[in-house]
């Protein structure tokens, strides 16, 4: 059992006797965690599609370490900020490390923030396998891992078409990115996913029959970039903005529908939306990081066409969990609540499909289960033993959530303390107290920072070879 400095591939310091005790602690600890769960089998499904784009060939470690020349030099780093995207993630006997830092000035959304806290209380409730791979921090994965027909990507760096182990919590269905949740909407939040589920029984109070039957939406006034002609109805016309175009329709029809974007209307909490039967969800800048509260809040879900994709999506059945509009053509909408209208009683049992839906697959134990079943079937493509040895930094995630518990501009974006009371004062990978807080500061402000492990590891090979 090893402990990893934050500075190299290195055991903390602690006498053998201590060692020893620890060691046996966590090893007696470990055997405590869970081996196995179950999702929902088209989720499972989807996974094991994704992870399969790798074929017979599996993941190397030399597609693993191209990730590393994303910010080949100074100047690309200052110039395209490319060490703000990429957070490279290893685990190595049940433990979580990070192989990079984000720098200071870019921490704070819990975009990033999320998936990691979720990521460290799976790891604390499952035996996770051995992995590494990049977190992609945009609300669109790179485009260079793209899928061809021929299955080869564009990504650049050698080997050539290769596609390096990434997850987004977002993609389009001919991206090779693996899905995560999009953890920081569903557990740090003021009005997560978690917090809506605690709530349920105040949600659930407002009868369906007192529930004013007109479709309510409310968002800011944005598009996203595939609203300008890849998004298609069944007629063969360009899906408009939804956010935009929905004013235009209540406009029309306010007998129907009041979705406005809030340079039209005022804002209208979460929790205070089920007062309407129906609910309007929207992509934003890609997946709406409401759909999933949307659906606990015991109105029938109205979703907007989208070419994207989350990982949970595949289990959904239109008509079953939600109603789809913007299919058949841009004003389906008003044929879909007139619908929703001329038959209640369907209508209300979609809504209640899709409340108990999101309480038996997306509530937090069922997203930490996905995340094992996904690093589970990762871990088979892997052709190289992972080691924290083989690469130039190596921070316990552990030490990452004490310093952003403790970091002024992200001391609020999550709930740190439950996991941190709960599991940090039994690592065996965590410092002492706050004692790792200056040094991981004067790495996260470092504007240069990124590790570059494809030159450690050929480092590592030639002091081998001179041996």
């Amino acid at each position: 059992m090893r402990a990893y400095n934050i500075k190299h591939a290195g055991a903390w310091r602690l006498g053998i006797s201590l060692l020893f005790a620890l060691a046996s602690r966590i090893i007696y600890a470990a055997d405590e965690k869970l081996e196995s769960c179950q999702l929902h089998p088209k989720i499972e499904e989807q996974i094991i599609k994704d992870v399969s784009v790798w074929g017979s060939k599996g993941i190397t470690e030399d597609l693993v370490l191209t990730v590393s020349k994303y910010c080949e030099n100074a100047e690309r780093i200052t110039q395209h900020y490319c060490n703000c995207h990429p957070q490279r993630i290893l685990i190595e006997n049940g433990t979580v490390y990070l192989n990079n830092l984000i720098p200071n000035h870019r921490l704070g959304p819990h975009e990033h923030i999320g998936l990691l806290v979720e990521l460290y209380e799976a790891s604390q409730v499952y035996k996770l396998p051995d992995v590494e791979f990049t977190y992609w921090l945009d609300d669109h994965p790179p485009a260079e891992t793209v899928l061809g027909p021929d299955g080869r990507t564009s990504w650049p760096y050698e080997p050539i078409g290769g596609l390096p182990p990434m997850v987004a919590w977002s993609k389009s269905e001919d991206n090779g990115v693996l899905m995560v949740p999009y953890s920081g909407a569903f557990r740090c939040a003021s009005d997560s996913f978690d917090a809506l589920e605690d709530q349920l029984h105040v949600l659930q109070s407002i009868p369906w029959e007192s529930r004013k039957s007109m479709a309510f939406g409310r968002w800011n006034g944005f598009c996203t970039y595939y609203y300008g002609g890849l998004v298609r109805s069944a007629d063969g016309l360009a899906v408009p903005c939804p956010r935009l175009y929905l004013n235009n329709i209540s406009e029309a029809h306010p007998d129907l529908l009041e979705a406005y974007d809030l340079g039209r209307a005022k804002h209208v909490p979460l929790a205070h939306q089920n007062a309407y039967k129906y609910i309007v969800s929207t992509d934003g800048w890609s997946i709406s990081s409401k759909f999933d509260k949307y659906l606990l809040l015991g109105s029938m879900v109205l979703k907007a066409a989208s070419i994207r994709t989350g990982y949970y999506y595949n289990a959904l059945e239109p008509y079953i969990h939600f109603v789809p509009f913007m299919e058949k053509h841009k004003d389906d909408i008003v044929e879909a609540i007139q619908w929703a209208r001329a038959n209640d009683e369907e209508a209300q049992k979609i809504a209640r499909r899709g409340v108990e839906f999101a309480k038996e697959h997306l509530a937090r134990p069922a997203r930490l289960c996905y995340l094992f079943r996904l690093l589970t079937h990762l871990s088979k493509q892997y052709r190289y033993p992972v080691s924290c040895q083989r690469r130039k930094l190596c921070v316990p995630l552990v030490e990452e959530l004490k310093y952003m518990s403790r970091f002024e501009k992200t001391a609020g974006t999550c709930n740190y303390k439950e996991l941190l009371e709960k599991y940090a004062t039994d690592e065996l990978s965590a410092a002492p107290d706050d004692s790792a807080f200056e040094e991981l500061y004067s790495q996260h402000e470092d504007p240069l920072h990124w590790p570059r492990d494809d030159v450690f590891v050929e480092e590592l090979t030639r002091g081998r070879q001179q041996q």
